[in-house]
């Protein structure tokens, strides 16, 4: 087993670890970004969850709330002729950024091969040595070699609080009830209307197919994401609700999700109006997952202060995105005041357990309602950035200064 020193490790290459490590290595701390898949973008490219969502708030004027290394990834897109204008949904009225998946990929590419990052693909933690109340290093493997990565701080932005739960700490799951979201299985469907699709539209066309008897049609609620004036787009409806994160699980997940996928595009092409040459072309080569394991940090955020868009003094990241709840037969969202957002804290990064461990993303502590505002991938992009400077400075000093971070994210044009 070889054996590598990093000054910050970061576990998970979607927005929130793309961003962390590149803050970080900005910063000047020697950085290591470790992905277990085949591509970066997480969410993005692996799920095929084709829409920046968080960028901007909900309004008749959406007003844009994330910057920084967000912001780079979105000019680097328009480079490759991708549009990053806001669509407003006609069914919800947010706003959102969309994309095409594989330009995502090569974008994150250009971004991470101009900078200082060290970034591995296609290599998985799969251990962690904690001594003294600290994260000494973790164990990563890919299909040549082992290897045993020191660092000084590390930051978790697997999504799922992996690097945490191997440390054995205490995490949070779901509500008070333990209730989590479901997890969508993106279907790649070709033959839709060029027009943005009203989720009505879909839910009469499901229920119709549920009279008729076709089988495993469960959630009747949702959208078919598109990129504007395509004739294809990303049905995001076939839904499960794991109960944890093992591979029995999820296994048994993904088998059941592709049946749903065959079952929901022949009750939308059979029952749905101008959608008679609709047909599924693939699915996604993960589920997305919205909601599972959180880190339990310094600052818990409530589902009261998103919805009330409380603003903190130790801020270092806003969240605009409205509470998206997926649960049941459908999706209910609960909006903030037109054009708000709330704060984020910066000990919401931090772990109370462990002083070196830090994170991003969903795996961010946060109460159950207030995640399903924060999760989105725009908001991401802010809080991995905010993280990897936590980390960077943690990794320098030994601990962290807000007002010092909160400058670093400043001169990183980040908005805070």
């Amino acid at each position: 087993m070889q054996t590598l020193h990093y000054d910050v490790v970061v576990v998970g290459g979607g927005a929130a670890g793309v961003a962390a490590a590149l803050a970080s290595s900005r910063n000047g701390t020697k950085t290591l970004l470790v992905e277990r898949n085949a591509s970066f973008g997480g969410e993005a490219t692996n799920s095929w969850v084709s829409a920046f969502c968080g960028f901007y708030t909900k309004g008749e004027k959406p007003e844009q709330c994330v910057y920084g290394i967000g912001e780079e990834v979105l000019a680097k897109m328009r480079e490759y002729g991708e549009d990053t204008d806001y669509v407003i949904n006609p069914s919800t009225k947010n706003a959102s950024i969309r994309f095409h998946p594989e330009v995502v990929k090569v974008v994150l590419d250009d971004i991470l091969s101009a900078s200082d990052v060290d970034y591995r693909l296609c290599t998985t933690m799969i251990d962690t040595k904690v001594e003294d109340n600290k994260l000494v290093s973790i164990i990563i493997m890919d299909d040549e070699d082992k290897y045993e990565v020191y660092a000084d701080a590390f930051v978790d932005c697997t999504g799922d609080a992996n690097m945490i739960h191997m440390c054995g700490l205490k995490t949070m799951w779901g509500d008070e009830d333990g209730s989590i979201q479901q997890s969508s299985l993106s279907c790649l469907v070709t033959g839709v209307p060029k027009e943005e699709i009203k989720i009505d539209t879909l839910e009469a066309a499901i229920k119709k197919g549920k009279e008729e008897g076709i089988k495993d049609l469960h959630k009747e609620r949702g959208m078919i994401i598109k990129v504007r004036n395509e004739d294809y787009g990303y049905l995001t409806i076939p839904s499960v609700t794991p109960k944890d994160l093992s591979g029995e699980e999820l296994t048994k997940d993904h088998i059941a999700l592709r049946k749903q996928a065959l079952a929901y595009t022949k009750a939308i092409s059979t029952y749905g109006e101008g959608f008679e040459k609709m047909h599924l072309l693939a699915t996604a080569p993960y589920i997305g997952i919205r909601e599972s394991r959180r880190m339990i940090g310094k600052v818990i955020i409530k589902g009261e202060e998103m919805l009330e868009g409380k603003k903190c003094d130790d801020v270092i990241a806003r969240a605009g995105w409205p509470c998206e709840m997926h649960k049941g037969t459908g999706v209910k969202f609960t909006a903030m005041k037109e054009n708000d957002w709330y704060d984020i804290p910066i000990g919401a990064l931090v772990s109370k357990d462990i002083e070196n461990i830090f994170t991003a993303g969903r795996s961010i502590s946060a109460e159950s309602v207030a995640l399903a505002s924060l999760r989105v991938m725009g908001t991401g992009f802010a809080t991995g950035h905010a993280a990897g400077i936590v980390a960077s400075v943690y990794a320098k000093d030994g601990n962290y200064d807000t007002k010092a971070v909160q400058k670093i994210l400043k001169d990183q044009k980040a908005l805070i």
